[in-house]
């Protein structure tokens, strides 16, 4: 425990700092120490190991120092110091880019995998990657490792799927042994969770600067549904990594008063893609454009699942922030989630939510490069 302790308290301030840094840009030594309350012993130590790393760099502009001590140099943040590779899985697309500590997405592009045996061939994504790769070469930034959002039930402590009824999935098989020649082509640690998690964890960072998105429910909807929630910057999982799988949720569907009621179906049955073409034979990922009587329809379809259900969250977890994304909100746009705001606040008494879009569509790429920093970052600063 004594020589756990202060390698774990060096890591802890190390990540403390470099926090710091990738919020504030550039700041003096003395302000760290003010700001931390680290000893300035210690602040000098930690510089010096972000220095070496290129995380930071030391600039010629000086800043007085407090008392009559000599002007301190600046030293600011340089976020493409390393990059990350974020992918995220919809289906059979997949979208990926390299990704800088700041969360900007380069090179983003998505790309169509075929599928063999209920199984994606991903030989084209391991060369997609190899692109990646040889551009930040081509930079001289290195690669520090590759994060999966995969629409799966997944473990990340294990990088394991745990159900994937798509692959016949039924028991936790790591993701090398589901994709064995696709991970030893790796020419980097990888990172697997839930896309949908990856996705609520790159919308938080984006808004890193508002606390309050520090408490998110992330809800996605097309070809299924998922939702993710953050709880004081953390991602819940639950007890067996299976929380968010909302689209498998018993609900039955809305009838006229007085109708025998119906057996409960899976909740995205209800409204996913292929909900909506069943009920108003339109393909919403392929047909962005359609008429306005056609939008209303759907939106007053879809309204009373999605505000009864949000609702229901808001009373369970307390939150005051929902982001709901995905093909069919993105399809249908702003008037969609209007009337899911409207909807809600007739029925939410005592506590309020905010319906919103997603900051941006590369959340699941942001999120998925956010963690391969986070884990690689406390490897580098332990040495």
């Amino acid at each position: 425990m004594n020589q756990y302790m202060p390698k774990y308290l060096k890591t802890k301030n190390r990540m403390m700092i470099f926090d710091l840094f990738r919020n504030q840009n550039i700041m003096s030594r003395a302000e760290l120490v003010r700001i931390t309350g680290i000893s300035f012993p210690t602040v000098l130590k930690i510089v010096d190991k972000l220095l070496e790393l290129g995380i930071l760099i030391e600039l010629e502009e000086t800043t007085q120092s407090p008392g009559a001590g000599r002007r301190g140099h600046l030293l600011r943040f340089n976020p493409r110091a390393y990059y990350a590779i974020g992918l995220e899985f919809e289906g059979q697309i997949v979208h990926m880019g390299l990704v800088d500590m700041l969360g900007t997405c380069q090179y983003c592009r998505s790309i169509h995998l075929p599928v063999q045996n209920h199984t994606l061939e991903l030989s084209k994504l391991t060369r997609e990657i190899s692109k990646l790769m040889a551009l930040a070469a081509g930079e001289q930034i290195p690669v520090l490792g590759i994060g999966i959002g995969f629409p799966a039930m997944v473990n990340p402590q294990t990088n394991s799927i745990i159900h994937m009824s798509y692959m016949n999935i039924d028991h936790e098989v790591t993701f090398a042994e589901a994709f064995p020649e696709f991970t030893a082509a790796l020419p980097v640690p990888f990172f697997l969770d839930n896309d949908v998690n990856f996705a609520c964890l790159g919308e938080a960072f984006l808004r890193r600067r508002c606390p309050e998105y520090q408490n998110l429910v992330y809800f996605t909807l097309g070809t299924g549904c998922g939702v993710s929630y953050m709880m004081n910057g953390e991602l819940w999982y639950g007890a067996t990594h299976k929380s968010g799988e909302i689209g498998n949720m018993p609900v039955t569907s809305f009838q006229i008063p007085g109708a025998d009621v119906p057996e409960p179906k899976p909740f995205e049955q209800l409204i996913n893609l292929e909900a909506i073409y069943q009920r108003f034979q339109i393909n919403l990922q392929q047909n962005p454009g359609f008429p306005e009587t056609m939008r209303d329809e759907i939106i007053n379809y879809l309204c009373p699942y999605l505000s009864y259900t949000l609702t229901n969250l808001t009373y369970l977890l307390d939150i005051q922030h929902c982001v709901l994304t995905g093909i069919i909100p993105l399809a249908l746009g702003d008037p969609l989630l209007q009337r899911i705001q409207e909807a809600i606040r007739t029925t939410l008494v005592h506590n309020t939510l905010q319906i919103e879009p997603s900051i941006s569509r590369d959340t699941g790429i942001i999120g998925a490069a956010v963690t391969v920093f986070n884990k690689r970052l406390e490897v580098l600063f332990e040495e």
